[in-house]
């Protein structure tokens, strides 16, 4: 009887798993499916004012000269986004040179600042807290805040989004997972 009961749970258990693998793959492509549509703005974006370590600075100020710019935008006082972030650092580093590079949090700049000097963040960061350009990305709203990746192009005088995806659990970052599957084991 108990062989019988460890052998349909373990069997059971497969067949979740398998749909389990099914759906994410589903969800994986929906995903994708939606970042198509979604990434691009074909009108110009506002040149937002954010707040730098010197002081406020326009979006277009932070092309520094390139005429394209990523922006890591990380929510305020998330451990998975500093994660994510520490983990990009070499990605970033190779791009220097290439594109201008910079983290943008809705997070105050005093706080923002601590968390870049802990995890010694390499990028000059900047606080949308006075502006509402993580709302106007898509990356803040009445549900909560997101992370994700934003690449802007500077044509002329005029900025607009090249490419947009927001981060969770997939397809792209696996620490959101890492931390569901760790929860309550320590």
């Amino acid at each position: 009887m108990q062989a019988d009961l460890r052998s349909w749970k373990r069997g059971k258990r497969v067949r979740l798993e398998e749909e389990i693998r099914d759906l994410e793959r589903q969800l994986a492509t929906k995903q994708l499916e939606y970042l198509e549509m979604e990434g691009q703005i074909e009108e110009a974006i506002p040149n937002h004012v954010l707040i730098g370590s010197t002081g406020p600075v326009h979006l277009s100020a932070l092309f520094d000269h390139r005429t394209e710019l990523i922006i890591f935008h990380v929510m305020a006082e998330c451990e998975f986004c500093d994660v994510w972030l520490s983990s990009m650092q070499s990605i970033a580093n190779r791009l220097r040179g290439q594109v201008a590079l910079a983290i943008v949090s809705p997070e105050p700049l005093d706080r923002l600042r601590e968390r870049a000097s802990a995890h010694q963040w390499s990028l000059p960061y900047y606080s949308s807290a006075s502006s509402n350009f993580s709302e106007a990305m898509g990356f803040a709203h009445d549900d909560g805040e997101a992370a994700g990746l934003l690449v802007c192009q500077l044509q002329e005088e005029n900025i607009y989004v090249a490419a947009k995806a927001p981060l969770g659990p997939a397809p792209f970052c696996s620490m959101w997972i890492l931390g569901d599957l760790l929860r309550g084991k320590g």
